[in-house]
This record gives structure tokens, C-alpha cells and sequence, in this order.
């Protein structure tokens, strides 16, 4: 009978153990999938085989140059120099990246607009870097690229620095796997190059979540757009994390835009931001429950890109979007929700 009893409670906690590891799993298998590496190879055939991928990504990938929103130059991101005299140009002039998502190219609608936003006005040169031919495939084989993408895209920025360009005159902006190689490339150049300003939009979360990122590294002011629950991180270390609609985990206006989702409103929301102000509340919503520290919000503040960055809002800053296009409340609407 004892013996008995011994046996049934090994198997008790034999199947505890299964249901615990099942369950685990479970909760983590995309990240153990899409953390999970080799043994290290020596240092020699390392070497060799990342110069060989980085080859591989690059001379699939393009340099776009527009110039008062007219394209004047594309380039193969392989190139050692860029010919600024054919783009129209000047590394004395500001700059500015522009870095898309997964199934998306530089000849993307918002890409576009974005473009035409930036060239109006910032000004100077705007840069699209173009990897669609790796974005195309599989979002897993899109992952398991990040490090190399990361690497080509900081050996084209160093080129730029070379041929005179200079980080305090620059700004990133990444939308969703986009947002998290501008800040990559962004961390993996400080600090000895300090991008001024970098904007992210719904930077992506499936592979990069849950590990710690301090985003605020990035760059001299890093300020990060948040939309959806889904596709968007819950990592927020950026020197501002704006969180849109509601919490910045859903947009009303979903309903009248399923095809973009909240995810991808995200993106138009930015671009409306150029042209219709999104007011910000001067208090978490009771709704938002966060442990991360709240910005102090002046009266009438709007966010959206900035030229000139206020360092003294830092923080979480939640704002209210609508139902319908162009997506931002009145004050009239704001001071009722609130």
C-alpha cells in the first residue's frame, strides 16, 4: 500500500512537471524559436560567414535619395560612396532616414507620404533605405536577418558620416520592424555618433518582446509611437512613449480602417500629425493602468514630430485618437473625455 502510494505521487508530480513545462512553452515558444542559437563557430569562420550575409543583404538592398520630394538618386546600399552631387544633396544640410516594415518597400503609401511630409517640412535630404526583396519572405526568415539588416544599415549611415554628413543635423524614423532596427542601428552607432532625434511607430513586439531594450539610447531624443496590443511592443524605454487611442493598444478607428488594424493606423496617424494637432492628456487615463512614469503634459501640448525637442516632457503621454480620418479630438472633445 505503500509502495503503491509512493508511485502515484511520483506520477502526480511527474504529470504536474508535464503540464508545467507544456505550459511554459507554450507562453515562450516564439521566443525560444526565435532566440534560439548555435554553438559558437571560431572566430575566424564567424567572421567570414557574417561578412558574407551582410554581402548577401546588401546587394539586395537600395539607397533612395529624394530631394524637395522629387527622387534624384538610388544607389546599391553596397556602395562605398554615394554620388551627392547626382542626388541634389548636401552633407551640410539636415537629414533624414526613413526605415519601413515587414512586406513593405520605400514605394509604400506612407512611405511616400511620409516623404513628402519630411521634404516640406524639415527640408534637405530624405533618405528611404530599401530592403523589401529580405522583407518580402517569411516574418521568421525577416528575424532571423535583424543583426545583419542592423549591421548594413549602420555601414550605409557610417558612409554618410564619412562623405560629411552629421548625426545632430539627423532623424530616423522606423515603422514596426523598422522601428526596431532604427533604434538597433541607432544603439550600435552611440557613442560615438549620436543620432539628434529618432520617431518610431508601433515598434514591432512578436521576437523582440519580452527583453529589455533601453530605447533611449538610441539616439540624442527617441520618441516612440504606440498603437496596438498585437503587433506593438510593451517595451517602453524611450525617452517619450506615446500612447494612442485607447492605452495605445487599440484605435477606434479600426472600425472604418479593419485593413490597416490598429498596427498599421499607427503610421497615418504620424503623418496627420504634420498637419492636424493631436492633443495629449495632462493625466493617465484611470482606464491605463502602467507602472512607468507619466510626462508632465503643458496646456495645448500636441505630439507628432518635432523639431525642436522639448526635454522637459519625457515620459508616458497618452492622447485620445477618433473614430474617423484624420483620426486626432478637439480640444472641445478632449476636455469632454476627460
Amino acid at each position: 500500500m505503500q509502495s503503491f502510494s509512493i508511485r502515484h505521487l511520483i506520477l502526480i508530480v511527474y504529470v504536474f512537471q508535464i503540464l508545467f513545462n507544456g505550459t511554459y512553452s507554450k507562453l515562450n515558444l516564439k521566443y525560444t524559436i526565435l532566440r534560439q542559437k548555435q554553438a559558437p563557430a571560431p572566430q575566424n569562420i564567424t567572421l567570414v560567414y557574417q561578412q558574407r550575409i551582410k554581402y548577401d543583404a546588401q546587394k539586395t538592398m537600395r539607397v533612395i535619395f529624394y530631394k524637395n520630394n522629387t527622387k534624384t538618386l538610388e544607389s546599391s546600399a553596397y556602395d562605398d560612396t554615394y554620388d551627392l552631387n547626382g542626388s541634389g544633396c548636401s552633407a551640410s544640410e539636415k537629414f533624414a532616414i526613413v526605415l519601413h516594415g515587414w512586406i513593405q518597400s520605400c514605394s509604400d503609401e506612407w512611405a511616400l507620404s511620409l516623404i513628402e511630409r519630411l521634404s516640406y517640412y524639415r527640408g534637405g535630404c530624405v533618405i528611404c533605405i530599401d530592403y523589401s526583396v529580405v522583407a518580402s519572405s517569411s516574418y521568421m526568415r525577416l528575424y532571423t536577418n535583424f543583426d545583419t539588416l542592423t549591421r548594413a544599415i549602420s555601414s550605409i549611415i557610417l558612409t554618410l558620416f564619412k562623405q560629411g554628413f552629421e548625426p545632430k543635423k539627423g532623424y530616423m524614423f522606423g515603422f514596426s520592424f523598422g522601428g526596431q532596427l532604427a533604434s538597433a542601428v541607432g544603439r550600435s552607432l552611440w557613442p560615438k555618433y549620436i543620432i539628434e532625434s529618432i520617431d518610431t511607430c508601433d515598434m514591432a513586439g512578436p521576437g523582440f518582446d519580452p527583453i529589455a531594450v533601453d530605447h533611449s539610447k538610441a539616439g540624442k531624443h527617441v520618441q516612440c509611437f504606440h498603437s496596438s496590443r498585437d503587433k506593438g511592443t510593451f517595451v517602453y524605454s524611450c525617452h517619450r512613449n506615446i500612447m494612442l487611442g485607447s492605452c495605445g493598444l487599440k484605435q477606434p478607428s479600426v472600425a472604418s480602417q479593419l485593413h490597416l488594424g490598429s498596427h498599421g493606423l499607427c503610421v497615418d496617424i504620424y503623418i496627420n500629425t504634420f498637419d492636424y494637432p493631436f492633443y495629449a492628456l495632462n493625466s493617465t487615463p484611470p482606464e491605463c493602468f502602467t507602472w512607468h512614469k507619466a510626462a508632465k503634459i503643458p496646456e495645448g501640448y500636441t505630439v507628432g514630430y518635432e523639431e525642436n525637442f522639448d526635454s522637459q516632457v519625457t515620459g508616458q503621454i497618452f492622447v485620445p485618437t477618433s473614430l474617423h480620418y484624420p483620426y486626432n479630438l478637439s480640444k472641445k472633445q478632449l476636455k469632454l473625455l476627460s
